[in-house]
């Protein structure tokens, strides 16, 4: 894993930094790359390299330059069918010398041009520049494991792997993107789209890649998520589908087993991990370590740590316990946002990052099971909601065909979960259901100048439009399983890229395979979520359904978990990352929160006079609603210094 920069001017011209200033934005991300530093300076490119070593230590140096000078690469990930694809350039005439990947990507990118991207599988951001083409490619992995980002400074174009990279270049001012910003107050989520927290700064998509050519950049998609809308994906039974799974999960799983320093995981006790650890133990037969851990006070047996221990002990795993305390956590939090120079963007961040740091001394490596809830549907509530819009609709058109009684009986469960049984459309609902800081409250709430500046939210509305018209054709509730697949994973992905990468440790998700993301999603979606046909009342809504205890999701996950290990293992209900935050920002740390708010020159510059007294007032009132808002002021605070 590695940290990766460029900058691009147009043939002809300098990128128009010294060496130092370069050198001091490529340093800016030593903990990605802690083990070497490369760096390449020719006509109007300039290209810079952190290293962390996993694979052929010695032989995968970057920048990477092809033999005939023509070409070079700066390149940040894992392919993992590095295998079948070094036979197939082998074949093809190309000479391989090392076992880098680094050097496949580059030899792939020689046969295929800009398609190189559609034969790579695993996870990476890279930049590859064609003196011969006068010709700049920048591309990332289908899911966005990694990241890419990218600005424009005086008609060049500079991109890294992390944001404090490329705030380094002398001419780039950190601006807040005030709709970004007021998107992650609802979301928690630091990006919209392309779109960053600052202005001017902007991500590539994942699955996307950029060509930059005679001063033109053209951005395409080179895969989709592939939901099946062919009824021939019945014809499966269940035996075949859980046999398709379980075989794309082990060679998911096998592959990005492949390391030269030691590899271990995260564990959680969840069937997510549980999964990955046996098909680890299956496939090494040897002893492994396994983290877990959580923010808390006292020496409480946890459900986490009791499943996590019981999920070792049966794969014969070693295992570590990691516990925060209130005000290890605050130490932690302040190291993030200094770190990420962007907020923090959930309260697990601060538990991920002393996993990593406590297994970084004896792994290289771990395996995170990120991705496996928005593939088979483990946010329960959520997935099963886009049959409450579906529903509303019929309500409201007068078709319901359903009984008077039952009519009523689903209205009053809208109403209790939304607040409301009618909405405009999938966007409108979708905010219904998922808004931590409503866009309803933020007049009150924010500065009348920075509302104005967020667009009043319509950026962030539109945003999810374009979102939902990308699944046209299918289901309200594969809809929402499909956004909720494509921007809250990416939003994880970020997480436990930015949290492990700080200490230098590299974080490979199997459930992000796209062989395996393919398969899942051409089955019924009733293998990956339903309700018990006991449920006397399956027209209900979700939030209702789920605490009744009728909606039953992963199935299919859960049935290739059940050939595997234990049931009270497999079986496990879906539990949220341990953190009390919550309960933390309404006691020892109350103090600290309304002296911040009072304090702080960035929350005068966002905040309602109004509003930052009655938040400092009673903090405890705010809740969890506080940890965004106090994460952008802490922020704000730093960028303005």
């Amino acid at each position: 894993m590695c940290g990766i920069l460029g900058i691009v001017s147009a043939p002809g011209r300098t990128p128009g930094l010294d060496e130092s200033a370069v050198l001091a934005m490529r340093d800016r991300m030593t903990s990605r790359g802690p083990d070497d530093v490369g760096s390449f300076s020719e006509r109007n490119v300039f290209f810079a390299h952190r290293r962390l070593a996993i694979r052929d230590r010695d032989g995968g140096r970057q920048p990477w330059v092809s033999d005939d000078g023509q070409r070079v690469l700066v390149y940040n990930g894992e392919v993992y069918d590095d295998g079948s694809l070094r036979r197939q350039l082998l074949e093809r005439g190309h000479p391989l010398r090392t076992t880098c990947d680094t050097e496949l990507v580059m030899a792939a990118y020689a046969e295929w041009g800009v398609d190189c991207v559609e034969h790579l599988r695993g996870m990476f951001a890279f930049g590859l520049y064609d003196f011969r083409e006068k010709q700049l490619l920048l591309a990332r992995d289908r899911c966005g494991v990694k990241p890419l980002f990218v600005t424009e400074v005086d008609e060049t174009l500079v991109f890294a792997s992390s944001l404090p990279a490329i705030l380094r270049h002398p001419r780039v001012s950190p601006r807040p993107n005030w709709s970004v910003v007021s998107h992650y107050l609802t979301t928690l989520r630091l990006t919209l789209r392309r779109e960053t927290v600052y202005h001017g700064i902007w991500q590539l998509l994942p699955a996307e890649r950029l060509v930059l050519r005679d001063d033109q950049v053209a951005i395409d998609s080179y895969w989709s998520l592939p939901f099946s809308t062919e009824s021939s994906a019945d014809v499966l039974d269940d035996r075949e589908a859980v046999g398709r799974v379980e075989r794309e999960l082990r060679e998911a799983t096998r592959i990005r087993l492949a390391s030269d320093v030691p590899v271990g995981m995260f564990t959680s006790g969840g069937v997510d991990s549980n999964m990955l650890a046996c098909c680890v133990r299956d496939e090494t037969g040897g002893r492994f370590l396994g983290g877990c851990g959580r923010a808390d006070e006292g020496e409480q047996a946890t459900d986490d740590f009791v499943f996590a221990r019981a999920a070792s002990e049966h794969v014969g795993f070693d295992y570590s316990e990691v516990r925060v305390s209130a005000a290890e956590y605050t130490e932690q939090w302040e190291r993030l946002l200094d770190d990420y120079e962007t907020p923090v963007s959930t309260p697990s961040d601060v538990v991920i990052l002393r996993i990593a740091e406590t297994m970084r001394p004896h792994v290289g490596v771990v395996l995170g099971g990120e991705g496996a809830d928005e593939l088979f549907c483990g946010y329960a509530v959520q997935h099963w909601s886009g049959r409450d819009l579906e529903q509303s609709q019929h309500l409201a058109a007068g078709d319901w065909t359903g009984t008077p009684s039952s009519a009523g009986l689903l209205r009053a469960s809208l109403l209790r979960q939304y607040g409301r049984d009618r909405f405009a459309d999938d966007v409108d609902h979708y905010f219904a259901g998922n808004s931590l800081i409503p866009s309803a409250t933020k007049p009150a709430l924010l500065r009348p100048e920075v509302w104005e500046a967020a667009g009043e939210d319509r950026p962030m509305v539109e945003a999810y439009a374009r979102e939902f018209a990308s699944f046209e054709g299918l289901p309200a509730a594969e809809r929402q399983q499909g956004l909720l697949h494509r921007v809250n994973l990416e939003a994880l992905l970020a997480r436990l890229d930015t949290a492990t990468m700080a200490v230098g440790l590299e974080a490979r998700v199997p459930f992000t395979d796209h062989r395996l993301v393919e398969q899942v999603l051409q089955l019924p979606v009733s293998r990956r979520i339903d309700v018990d046909p006991a449920e006397p009342a399956p027209f209900l809504a979700s939030g209702e359904l789920a605490r009744r205890g009728s909606l039953r999701s992963k199935r299919v996950l859960r049935s290739v978990a059940s050939t595997m290990m234990p049931a009270s293992l497999a079986m496990r209900p879906k539990a949220s990352f341990p953190t009390p935050v919550a309960q933390w920002l309404s006691g020892p740390w109350e103090a600290e929160v309304s002296n911040v708010l009072r304090t702080s020159p960035f929350a005068r510059e966002l905040l309602q006079p109004v509003a930052i007294e009655e938040l400092a007032a009673a903090p405890q009132r705010f809740g969890i609603r506080m940890w965004p808002l106090l994460n952008v002021i802490r922020w704000g605070d730093r960028v303005a210094a």
